[in-house]
């Protein structure tokens, strides 16, 4: 497969003219919709504390549009080529790390790079579901890191008054111009390993909410 990491150097002045040209595009839409939005939050207080975030793959524009700004994440992504302009948004967001993996692509490494970031304070967000689905199935990586890094999980789903949606196996929401966004904060859940089948089933609790 053909990684970020990997691109050779006669095709790279295309793959980063791609990746960056789309990724300020991204983000330059998050930011106009961030700013003619009305947003809005209920259920738990957002922590101050080191967390797991955890959303469905469905909601990743809503999130990008709400969290225009983060502080101290580290992120497990997609490492394909393609997936370049999103780690452009992701670096213009303030996410200081991105760890390359996913399921069957390196993922037990990355997994391990993101508990290793966590324990030293960061935060990350997981679309639990992603990079392929199956739709709104949690995959563990969400509850490994909670368990070995030692922090909570704090889910967050997202409602929108005016939207659509995308094709492919998300169906990602699209929020239309001056739209409301509700986004409602479960409390946390710190799991262990007695807890494993709870956390999971209160997890898509919190997320299909």
């Amino acid at each position: 497969m053909l990684r970020v990491d990997n691109v050779p150097w006669y095709l790279k002045p295309f793959f980063l003219l791609f990746g960056y040209s789309l990724g300020f595009f991204f983000y330059a839409y998050s930011k106009l919709m961030h700013t003619t939005c009305i947003i809005k939050f209920s259920g738990a207080s957002l922590p101050q504390n080191p967390v797991v975030y955890c959303i469905w793959h469905e909601s990743l524009m809503l999130y990008f549009i709400v969290f225009n700004r983060v502080k101290k994440q580290a992120w497990m992504n997609h490492p394909a080529w393609y997936m370049k302009p999103v780690h452009v948004l992701l670096h213009l967001t303030g996410v200081e790390h991105i760890c390359l993996g996913s399921s069957g692509n390196s993922g037990k490494a990355a997994l391990e790079n993101v508990i290793c970031y966590l324990k030293q304070g960061y935060s990350t967000t997981v679309a639990s579901d992603g990079p392929a689905g199956p739709p709104q199935l949690l995959k563990p990586g969400v509850l490994l890191m909670s368990r070995d890094a030692g922090i909570p999980i704090v889910t967050l789903s997202f409602s929108c008054s005016k939207t659509w949606r995308l094709g492919g196996w998300d169906r990602k929401f699209v929020p239309a111009l001056f739209s409301e966004i509700t986004v409602h904060v479960g409390e946390p859940i710190q799991v262990n390993e007695t807890n494993l089948e709870a956390s999971e089933e209160a997890i898509k609790n919190y997320l299909n909410k």
